[in-house]
């Protein structure tokens, strides 16, 4: 039995619930989902495996005071307890000075990001991709590990100020690691899409594959300072984190990069290179998203960064309302438009530098600059005089996406991305170009694969 409940029954079990509350105030959130996988290691299918469930959270607010409680059992008596507990909570919890009331009615502009390929995908067609990439693997003498999972969401969220939304989605999600069998060299491929029409196993698997086989055998190189050719998983990284950072409250706080001097923000002001445009838009064809944030906020299209100027950071409801500004939903997707160039012309306009393959474990080090740290992983090449010469072992860098996106000298046209902190999937989509960076720090070597 799918737990993609439609619109009508979502409302049912919210009109239930908050007909049942004794709060001042109620908020309902309904989450359903299927998931189906395969999992695979050491080029032998290991796992195969089926989730779907329904879940219900609701929170009780007395004044300022809020209880929240989740169940998965839907019969009145139930909804009682699970009511009841969460009043309790309530009445007990110190008040949040900041609390906002429950959103009552908005205005939704739905797009479709549920897609039936997905809703259709068999277990013969998840078995099928992984087969593909271990018989590749074997033939091609690597080892290979990976992932493949297909889903279909739906989210409702109600309150009893009139709050009512509804939308659902699909994901399909496949992600691997291939290593040579002298553990040498190691390769690494990952994409999401909401339609399976758009992703591509076979070649996912080729790209690990041939990575690896590629990155064997690596030498040292001295850290230093480098032209650097980032592929998008890279890029994807570097994009997240800055908008993690994108909030109006730190930076009105002085606590973040985008602080201004004095006091305030630096909406307005030029903080990235001329060639760098950054949105979100939930209709975007390669990452369409809900229509809501967890709030019952509209999701509407937002511009953060236009010609290298900040045009806006993100709201919350409380801080919106402090600075009269209006507030932001959570977006579901990050958008940087990428340029003209093939991967090809970047390497080929690369003098001396690093082809990287993706970012891996990275932390942020000072939110001021917006300084990161991490680790080069799954392939890291030398480029000299425009081409690709040989494989070198992986680096530390230290740098701030501020001062790499003021430094790109190219880029290929944007796509749909997941970065090595494997962020890019349903809940905040990525779409980013590879892009030719100068300048790029690299601290000390690594001796991780």
């Amino acid at each position: 039995m799918s737990m993609i409940w439609t619109r009508e029954q979502a409302k049912a079990l919210t009109d239930r619930v908050l007909s049942l509350s004794k709060a001042e105030q109620t908020f309902v959130a309904v989450s359903g989902s299927d998931r189906a996988n395969v999992r695979f290691a050491r080029n032998t299918a290991t796992t195969a495996g089926a989730t779907s469930g329904v879940s219900l959270a609701i929170t009780s607010r007395f004044g300022k005071r809020s209880g929240t409680v989740t169940t998965a059992q839907f019969d009145d008596a139930s909804l009682q307890r699970a009511l009841r507990a969460a009043e309790e909570i309530a009445k007990v919890s110190p008040e949040n000075p900041e609390a906002m009331p429950f959103l009552g009615a908005q205005t939704y502009s739905p797009v479709n990001a549920y897609f039936d390929d997905v809703a259709a995908a068999t277990p013969e067609w998840r078995a099928s991709t992984v087969e593909t990439a271990i018989a590749r693997s074997k033939q091609k003498g690597v080892v290979s590990a990976g992932f493949v999972e297909t889903q279909m969401a739906m989210q409702a969220v109600a309150s009893s100020q009139g709050l009512f939304a509804y939308d659902r989605f699909t994901a399909a999600d496949y992600n691997l690691t291939s290593r040579t069998t002298d553990g040498s060299g190691s390769g690494w491929a990952s994409k999401s899409f909401n339609q399976l029409r758009l992703l591509d196993p076979a070649a996912l698997a080729e790209a690990a594959i041939g990575k690896a086989a590629m990155a064997a055998n690596p030498t040292g190189i001295e850290p230093g300072t480098y032209t650097v050719v980032l592929e998008p998983a890279a890029v994807a990284d570097l994009l997240a984190f800055m908008l993690f950072s994108a909030d109006a409250r730190q930076a009105d706080e002085g606590r973040s990069v985008f602080s201004k001097k004095g006091g305030g923000n630096r909406v307005g002001e030029q903080i990235l290179g001329d060639s760098i445009r950054i949105y979100s838009d939930p209709s975007h064809p390669l990452a369409p998203s809900l229509c809501f944030d967890n709030e019952g906020l509209p999701i509407a299209r937002q511009s953060w960064v236009e010609k290298g100027v900040l045009q806006d950071l993100s709201y919350s409801r409380f801080w919106a309302q402090k600075m009269g500004k209006k507030p932001t939903a959570g977006p579901a997707n990050v958008i940087m438009d990428g340029g003209s160039s093939t991967m090809a012309d970047l390497i080929a306009g690369t003098d001396r530098g690093l082809l990287v393959t993706r970012f891996w474990y990275v932390r942020p080090l000072d939110p001021q600059s917006l300084l990161l740290t991490g680790l080069t992983r799954d392939g890291l090449f030398l480029i000299e005089k425009g081409e690709v010469t040989r494989p070198v072992r992986n680096m530390r860098w230290n740098e701030s996406p501020i001062v790499a996106l003021n430094n790109v000298e190219a880029m290929t046209p944007a796509e749909r991305a997941v970065s090595g902190e494997g962020i890019g999937g349903a809940g905040l989509a990525l779409v980013c170009p590879a892009a030719r960076i100068k300048e790029f720090r690299f601290t000390s070597a690594s001796d991780a694969v």
